[in-house]
């Protein structure tokens, strides 16, 4: 019992560090590294490494962190990132492996996306400036920041992949011995 205390205390302050490094560190990087996104490159390799609660419960910690970082009210990042988290988890469960490059690179890509969606949307819902000038799928800086948001999220996937799977034999592809 105690145990696993000390596991969900050590997630609860590892969400908040790595939502620190996201609101403090990584916004504060030049432009096209600025979009790159922490908590859902975190949470994908959560769903690799640890079990799939554990990164529910890291999802929900790093969103309730964010929001008490952030500017925009309160519960969009829990929102955004736990309905990302279930849609990841459902395609992981239902479509994907858990021991291939590929699959996590379509993972990050889809949570990306869907966390990107979401949070913009119930910003859009949200707004209380009434300042409806032009919804955010018709703007260029989204699609920009996605992309770039895209690209450097693949990247890191890729390279922390290749690096587990050197490190640890539980990635290593397996081929069946011929007889």
């Amino acid at each position: 019992m105690y145990k696993r205390i000390i596991q969900y205390l050590f997630l609860f302050l590892g969400a908040g560090a790595l939502a620190l490094a996201q609101f403090s560190l990584v916004s504060a990087l030049p432009w096209p590294i600025s979009n790159f996104d922490l908590p859902v490159v975190a949470i994908i390799f959560a769903f690799l490494l640890v079990s799939r609660d554990r990164a529910w419960f890291l999802a929900a910690a790093m969103g309730w962190f964010l929001d008490i970082l952030g500017f925009h009210p309160f519960g969009i990042s829990i929102l955004s990132l736990t309905l990302s988290v279930v849609i990841v988890y459902l395609i992981l469960e239902n479509l994907l492996t858990n021991r291939s490059l590929y699959s996590f690179l379509l993972l990050t890509a889809i949570g990306i996306i869907s966390e990107a969606f979401i949070s913009n949307i119930l910003l859009s819902v949200f707004d209380l400036s009434e300042n409806v000038n032009r919804f955010f799928l018709i703007r260029g800086s989204f699609w920009e920041s996605l992309g770039w948001s895209l690209l450097l999220g693949l990247v890191a996937v890729g390279l922390f992949f290749n690096l587990l799977a050197v490190v640890s034999r539980r990635f290593q592809p397996f081929f069946l011995k011929k007889r």
